[in-house]
């Protein structure tokens, strides 16, 4: 057998997977176990290969499970959460841990990860284990970031919550996910003087946050006197830190399809190794001292930049690599990535359900198939001429490059169509340009950090390449403003579809070996089912959708009230549309979070609603709760036509918003107070805001656009962010239908939902969006009072998840995702106005 690893790899990491997402369970998974090696012990005794093999595979298969279920357990009931769930604390509590990694700056404030030890409540210290993520706020809190590096022990007084999911139809577990990654518990910290250092780390601890404080120090110097911008970058390239990246630049790249280079992987790792292995032939050093010198520096380069999971993942494939070299140990490729993905799911069982994990190794699996299968020697340019024999090496690099270039794309289409929501074509063509600057960065940054030590004015120098070449590397992702139809996002498809993507290229590769005329017939087959797939992919009608949601009744309208937390976003869907539905009013957004609501909530939650294009959107006012997601919306459905109200000429995400419709040509258009558009078998009347008569210099929630959508004997109200100010000035125009829904202004806060107010929409229901356990405290409790007192059906995006009202005009089905159903009809006799 070619790769034997693969007896080994591939059955560990199916069960890995199995244990992890919870069909095995781990005494099963252990007993299991037992079995299979009792088996394999009894075969190797009795000599039968077959039942050997047959019993190491079931072997390891069970071990997987095992491993996977015993650290999903982990994940999913640690001690700090129990004690959470029990104790419930609404008071800030003392929480001792050591540092997972060091503080990361972010325009929030300053992000902690904490491996709990103990937890004060009370007075009373009860041990701990689990993640905790903390956000530190108040200007202190950046200038002692520095001091709070990994493996340090810190004590904090802060509030802890558990992470809150979006309860919205096509849109994951948030939760899960950060239990993925150890995290059980979020919280804040008001202010850097409550964080208290206990003790300092170990020594190798230390060492390894000295070298990473050193290299941040060196590339905000050396690199960020030429462009700040792109010292963020090379300090993601050479420490994996990325909190100093531009949200920007950072999109613009994963638009690209080249974000790859900037995260410390395979190709990071491969260059390190290459320099190593040629440090040591100048050196004069045998080919074992120097395999044996640079495992260890590997080993201690990962350790110092991390040891995340992609950090890892690369580590161990260098260090794998060189193991071979110190044995003097020869095998294929192939075998020695079998043993890498092995032993990284056994180091780290679930770093395997890390989308990083899949893609990572899945295009190092395709270059390796398109080094064997895809290349062949070429035409090597006899002569002894040196510009020739550079010339040649040189075309064969980049046609090795373009091929599997090429068939990284291949393997990891449908997945990062099922990740991420997007397949970027425009990588095929940066990646010419992106590796070799990737390259020329990563070693001007290694020669900045070693000449800074003695030489400023050399490392700047090698600072000033880093930061040119940065600067090429963020310019070339412009491509896709230039040929946007090179980045295609499309609904993440059914993992039927992905199989069979993968069962008709793997049936194309072992075509040769496939004889007899029935066999051949599946040649045939997989030939037409590749471009089929592919075509099923991109255009995907409903049935190639991984979520779907059962669309209205035929003649219905639906109205969607999404849960994007502490925000808005409503979907307007009327039958008989015009061009201008399906609408969306407002995307959701998170001020100054990492979190992309729009690109993990609104995005995926549109596309399970069915929704392939958006006829136009429909921009309350500029609050980031309502816009922050726009820009990722726009850029998946391409609306041709966006409406606002008021404009604010020097808003910010306002003006980044105009920039992104410019590039895409979409109409961009003011509505106020008194037009009426036509929506099909709804009429949709704007009651807010009247024409400005001055320039505004910031939002104002009065401002917002308030518009009433009206489906026969239905008057559905969406009144943005207004106060009672406006309540008053529109309130004779509402109430107008015998069946009336409001969405609740300003998210059920106490300045809005005026008693008067109320009394003139009277309404039949009541939408309150707003995020679970807000800062703010919305809805107010008064509030939800006052609506429940005038006879109004209350629902919440916060309790309720996703709201759908769906109408033919004369009754209301109200049903939410998390299962509740109310009936709207309009009683006998009542007036239409």
């Amino acid at each position: 057998m070619a790769a034997p690893a693969l007896l080994v790899a591939i059955p560990l990491l199916v069960g890995v997977a199995a244990g992890a997402l919870g069909p095995v369970p781990g005494s099963v998974a252990l007993a299991m176990l037992a079995v299979a090696w009792l088996a394999s012990a009894v075969s190797l005794a009795a000599g039968c290969g077959r039942t050997l093999i047959a019993s190491v595979f079931c072997g390891c298969l069970s071990a997987g499970a095992a491993l996977g279920a015993r650290a999903a357990q982990g994940a999913d009931h640690p001690r700090i959460l129990a004690w959470f769930q029990d104790a419930a604390p609404s008071h800030p509590v003392r929480l001792t841990g050591v540092l997972s990694q060091d503080a990361s700056v972010t325009e929030p404030g300053v992000s902690l990860t904490i491996d709990a030890r103990s937890v004060v409540d009370r007075d009373r210290s009860i041990a701990v284990d689990g993640g905790v993520r903390l956000s530190i706020a108040g200007t202190l809190a950046s200038g002692a970031a520095r001091r709070w590096t990994q493996g340090r022990t810190v004590t904090v007084v802060g509030s802890l919550r558990e992470p809150v999911d979006y309860n919205d139809p096509g849109v994951g577990s948030d939760r899960e996910r950060l239990a993925r990654q150890g995290i059980a518990l979020i919280g804040t910290v008001k202010s850097a003087a409550l964080v208290t250092e206990v003790s300092r780390a170990s020594t190798l601890d230390e060492g390894a946050a000295a070298l990473r404080r050193h290299v941040r120090d060196v590339t905000h110097v050396a690199v960020g006197r030429w462009n700040p911008r792109t010292a963020g970058v090379v300090t993601a390239i050479l420490i994996g830190d990325r909190s100093g990246l531009n949200p920007d630049d950072e999109r613009r790249l994963q638009e690209a399809g080249t974000y790859h280079v900037i995260a410390i992987s395979g190709g990071n790792i491969a260059l390190l190794t290459t320099l190593l292995v040629l440090i040591g032939r100048v050196l004069g050093l045998s080919t074992r001292a120097t395999a044996a010198g640079a495992i260890l520096f590997l080993a201690f380069y990962g350790y110092a930049a991390g040891l995340a999971a992609s950090v890892l993942r690369a580590t161990l494939g260098g260090v794998i690599y060189l193991a071979a070299r110190l044995l003097d140990h020869r095998g294929p490729p192939l075998n020695a990535l079998a043993v890498a993905a092995a032993s990284a799911a056994a180091s780290a069982p679930l770093s395997i359900l890390d989308p990083g994990f899949v893609l990572s190794y899945g295009a190092t699996l395709a270059i390796v198939v398109a080094a064997t299968r895809g290349t062949g020697s070429g035409h090597r340019v006899r002569g002894k001429a040196r510009w020739r024999r550079a010339a040649t090496t040189v075309a064969l690099a980049f046609r090795a490059l373009g091929v599997a270039t090429l068939w990284a794309e291949v393997a990891l289409a449908p997945v990062g169509a099922r990740l991420f929501g997007r397949i970027s074509l425009a990588g095929l063509v940066l990646n010419f340009l992106a590796i070799p600057l990737m390259s020329l960065i990563q070693v001007a940054g290694l020669a900045a950090i070693v000449c800074a030590l003695v030489s400023t004015s050399v490392a700047s120098l090698c600072g000033w390449v880093a930061s040119v070449s940065t600067s090429a590397l963020i310019q070339s992702a412009g491509l896709v403003d230039v040929a946007p139809w090179l980045v295609l996002d499309v609904p993440p498809p059914p993992i039927w579809l992905i199989l069979s993507w993968y069962a008709a290229w793997g049936t194309l590769l072992c075509r040769h070996r496939l004889r007899g005329p029935i066999l051949r017939l599946f040649v045939h087959a997989a030939v037409l089912a590749i471009p089929s797939t592919a075509l099923l992919i991109v255009t995907t009608p409903p049935m190639t959708r991984a979520a779907r949601v059962t669309p209205p009744a035929p003649g219905w309208t639906r109205v969607v009230f999404i849960d994007v937390g502490q925000g808005d976003a409503t979907l307007v869907w009327p039958a008989r549309g015009t061009p201008i539905v399906p609408l969306l009013i407002d995307a959701g957004g998170t001020p100054g979070g990492s979190f992309d609501v729009g690109r993990r909530v609104t995005v995926p939650v549109l596309w399970a609603l069915g929704v392939r294009r958006l006829g136009s959107m429909l921009l309350t006012h500029g609050d980031p709760d309502h816009i922050g997601g726009a820009g990722v919306v726009f850029h998946a459905f391409r609306p041709p036509l966006i409406w606002e109200g008021v404009p604010v000429p020097n808003h910010g995400p306002m003006v980044r918003l105009h920039q992104i419709a410019d590039r895409r040509r979409m109409e961009w258009r003011e509505l106020h107070a008194g037009q009426t558009l036509d929506a099909g078998a709804a009429t949709i009347r704007v009651l807010n805001p009247p024409e400005p008569d001055w320039e505004r210099r910031k939002v104002r929630n009065d401002d917002s656009l308030v518009v009433d959508v009206r489906v026969g004997d239905v008057e559905i109200l969406l009144p943005g962010d207004i106060g009672r100010d406006v309540e008053g000035t529109i309130s004779a125009q509402l109430g107008r239908a015998p069946l009336v829904v409001v969405k609740a202004p300003h998210h059920g806060s106490a300045g809005s939902s005026s008693t008067g107010f109320i009394d003139a929409a009277h309404p039949s229901a009541v939408i309150f969006s707003a995020g679970r356990r807000n800062p703010f405290g919305h809805p107010a409790p008064l509030i939800v009072d006052r609506y429940r007192a005038a006879g109004a059906r209350i629902f919440r995006t916060d309790e309720d998840g996703a709201i759908f009202l769906d109408t033919d005009g004369e009754t209301i089905v109200l049903w939410t995702w998390s299962g509740r159903r109310d009936v709207l009809s309009a009683p006998n006799g009542s007036p239409r106005r």
